[in-house]
C-alpha cells in the first residue's frame, strides 16, 4: 500500500523532469499563458473588489461617547490592521479555491493543446503505436472526451454533496467530509491526466477507469500530490504540464506491464 502510493506520488518529480527536457518546453507555453491569463484578470477583480469592501470599513462607523473619544486612534490603528490582515487572507483563500477551479476551465480551453503535449511527452519515452496528430484533428475527439469526465465527475459529486449534507447533522463523524471531498478531487484530477494519453491511444473511458481501479493506490498519490499543487498560488501556474508528463508515465509504464504480462 505504501509503495504504491509513493509510487504516485513520484509521479510528479519524474514528471517535472520530463516536461524540462528541451523537446517539451515550447509545448509548455500554452497552458502556462493561460493559466497566467485567467489568474491575472481573476486576481485583479477578487482584490479591488475585497479592498473596496474594506475601504467602507473604519471607525467612522462607530459612534462614540463622548468621554470615549481617547480610544479613537486605537481604534483607528486596529481597523487599519485589521483590513490588512481580512485582505491577505482573503487573496490566499481566495488563490487556493481559484486553483483548482482554473485549472478546470484551462482543460476545458485549451483540452487539444494538452492533447500535442502528451503525445510529444510520450514520444520521449518510446515509440508510439499511432501518427502525430494535428491540433485540429484532436480537438473534435478530445472535446467530446472532456464532457465525458466532465458528467463523470459532476454526477458523482452531486452525490458526494448529498452524503455531505447527511453528515452534517452527525457530530464528530462530520468532520470526514473534508477528506472524502479531498480523495474525490485527488481521483477526479488523476483520471483527467492518466485519460489523456489513453485517448491518444485510442483506448475507451471504461478502459481507463478500469486501469486506475487496478492501480487505485497508486492512481490516489498522483491525484492527491496534483491536488495538493493545483490549489497551491503559483505552482499551479505550471502544474498541468506536469500532471500531464505524470500522467503519460503512468500510462507508458502500466501499458508496458500488462503487455508484458500478456505475452
Amino acid at each position: 500500500m505504501i509503495k504504491p502510493l509513493t509510487n504516485g506520488i513520484s509521479l510528479i518529480f519524474r514528471g517535472l523532469e520530463l516536461a524540462k527536457k528541451p523537446a517539451i518546453r515550447p509545448y509548455m507555453l500554452v497552458p502556462l499563458i493561460v493559466n497566467i491569463v485567467l489568474f491575472t484578470f481573476a486576481g485583479y477583480f477578487v482584490i479591488t473588489e475585497i479592498n473596496d469592501a474594506l475601504t467602507a470599513l473604519d471607525s467612522s462607523s462607530i459612534d462614540f461617547w463622548s468621554w470615549l473619544d481617547w480610544l479613537e486612534p486605537f481604534v483607528e490603528t486596529l481597523f487599519s490592521t485589521l483590513k490588512w490582515v481580512i485582505l491577505i487572507a482573503s487573496v490566499l483563500l481566495i488563490l487556493f479555491i481559484a486553483g483548482s477551479v482554473f485549472t478546470i476551465i484551462t482543460h476545458l480551453l485549451i483540452s487539444p493543446f494538452i492533447g500535442v503535449l502528451a503525445e510529444k511527452i510520450e514520444k520521449e519515452l518510446h515509440e508510439t503505436n499511432y501518427p502525430s496528430h494535428t491540433v485540429a484533428q484532436i480537438a473534435g475527439r478530445t472535446i467530446k472526451r472532456e464532457f465525458l469526465k466532465l458528467k463523470y465527475w459532476l454526477t458523482r459529486a452531486l452525490g458526494l454533496f448529498v452524503i455531505t449534507i447527511i453528515l452534517s447533522f452527525i457530530p464528530i463523524v462530520q468532520m470526514i467530509s473534508p477528506v472524502l471531498w479531498y480523495l474525490f478531487g485527488a481521483w477526479v484530477l488523476a483520471l483527467q491526466y492518466i485519460d489523456i494519453p489513453a485517448d491518444n491511444n485510442g483506448k475507451s473511458f471504461d478502459e481507463v477507469l478500469e486501469l486506475m481501479k487496478q492501480n487505485r493506490a497508486e492512481v490516489m498519490g498522483f491525484g492527491g500530490a496534483t491536488l495538493l499543487l493545483t490549489s497551491t498560488p503559483i505552482v499551479n501556474l505550471i502544474i498541468i504540464p506536469i500532471a500531464v508528463a505524470g500522467g503519460v508515465l503512468f500510462w507508458v509504464e502500466k501499458m508496458a506491464g500488462s503487455d508484458k504480462a500478456s505475452a
